[in-house]
């Protein structure tokens, strides 16, 4: 398991290499040019939702992915060039599992956590092969990118809070309720806000409609991954063998195997996300 976001990454660096030797070959035959096209630069920016990808990947609701860069035509098939791009996903309560059972003490625990969004900002290298060859009077082409970058992600600071009830002979008593809890930062070192550069790189497909020459239009779906990162993922610290029951047959998890540790629940993984942009690109 350790070493999953190691292969996704390698398979992603074999795809680029692929990708760089399929485009250079493209500079022979009929498909190369010199000073063909009238418009041969343009600059694009891009907007759209995001969703994280994977079952343990965290408690996040639809994000917003945006995107500005500026690209070079080689040919009628390659372009290419630096791009600027956000990835930002805030914390969703109803992705929380909130209830757990504290062993020892025979106490049912109910969860509430704030904070702990996520935001990436990533500085890369767009490379674009267009799928049907593009011409000074092509109305559509269909595409893929490829986008290995370097990104700075950050975390925000994380609270938990717990509510304390009574469990009597399995069945919780919500009237008889204890006291309740707040761990900050200065509780467990794993809430506080975690800034870091990391890397990655982005994926994709999209259709591109040209209209004139001066202006295009495009939808792009993009499959993005990180390197590990920190963000919250409750899930990935339940399991099936710490599950409890009450009279009701509500599941709780053993709270000193998943809420009681002290890195709970932040993770620290490889993070994915899928995002579906439309776009506008300016030709000149």
């Amino acid at each position: 398991m350790n070493n999953y976001p190691s292969m996704r990454l390698l398979s992603l660096m074999f795809f680029m290499v692929f990708f760089v030797q399929l485009t250079t070959a493209q500079d022979e035959g009929d498909v190369k040019i010199m000073d063909r096209f009238e418009r041969d630069k343009s600059v694009y920016f891009s907007a759209g939702p995001s969703f994280t990808l994977g079952e343990n990947l965290g408690d996040y609701s639809t994000g917003l992915s945006f995107e500005t860069g500026f690209l070079k035509k080689s040919n009628k098939l390659f372009s290419w060039g630096p791009n600027l791009s956000f990835l930002g996903f805030k914390y969703d309560e109803s992705k929380t599992y909130k209830y757990y059972y504290d062993v020892p003490n025979d106490n049912a625990i109910e969860a509430y956590y704030e904070g702990g969004d996520i935001g990436i900002i990533s500085l890369g290298l767009n490379l674009k092969l267009n799928f049907i060859p593009v011409g000074d009077k092509t109305p559509i082409t269909v595409y893929g990118i490829l986008n290995p970058f370097a990104s700075f992600v950050m975390r925000s600071e994380t609270s938990a809070s717990g509510d304390f009830y009574q469990d009597l002979d399995g069945d919780i008593v919500y009237d008889d309720y204890y006291f309740d809890v707040t761990y900050t930062a200065e509780d467990y070192e794993a809430l506080a806000s975690d800034n870091k550069f990391s890397g990655g790189a982005h994926l994709g497909f999209g259709i591109e409609f040209i209209p004139s020459k001066a202006v295009s239009f495009f939808i792009q779906a993009t499959f993005s991954y990180t390197l590990p990162v920190s963000y919250i993922s409750t899930s990935s610290y339940l399991k099936d063998e710490d599950r409890y029951f009450d009279g009701n047959q509500r599941v709780y998890y053993n709270a000193t195997e998943s809420f009681y540790k002290d890195d709970f629940p932040i993770i620290k993984n490889g993070f994915s996300a899928l995002s579906v942009k439309a776009g506008l690109s300016i030709n000149f």
